[in-house]
């Protein structure tokens, strides 16, 4: 996955902390600066170009990292959902109880993704050239 951002500051070790723009979480939404999450991000990059602060680059990161923490955060929750159906139609529960064993599910896939998440949520971005 490839993406632009501007270097903030040099770290220690060849790294970097750079500001990329959430453009795909953003790029259908009109309420900038409504956001809790903000259109900025900063991310720790291994600077391989030694570029310096306020210069325009390229990130890249393995697409396979970032498909797997997409999977996580968005099928577990889900995957768990229909666990929650499945399980409350196997005890015989009425429907109303069906979908409150879904709802249990479903915050269970949350919460479960949710730690993973900050366990496992190192992504490696490398800085691999300039953006003019």
């Amino acid at each position: 996955m490839t993406q632009t951002g501007i270097v903030k500051k040099i770290l220690d070790k060849g790294m970097a902390d750079v500001a990329v723009e959430r453009v795909t979480a953003c790029s259908h939404c009109s309420g900038c600066g409504e956001c809790i999450y903000g259109k900025e991000i900063h991310v720790e990059a291994e600077n391989k170009i030694f570029a310096k602060p306020g210069e325009r680059v390229v990130l890249e990161s393995k697409t396979t990292t970032i498909l797997g923490v997409t999977l996580l955060v968005y099928m577990l929750p889900v995957a768990m959902l229909f666990i929650g159906y499945a399980i409350g139609a196997a005890l015989h529960l009425d429907q109303q109880k069906c979908i409150i064993a879904s709802a249990v599910g479903i915050a269970i896939g949350v919460a479960v993704s949710t730690e993973l998440g900050k366990r496992f949520k190192k992504i490696d971005y490398y800085i691999t050239g300039y953006k003019r």
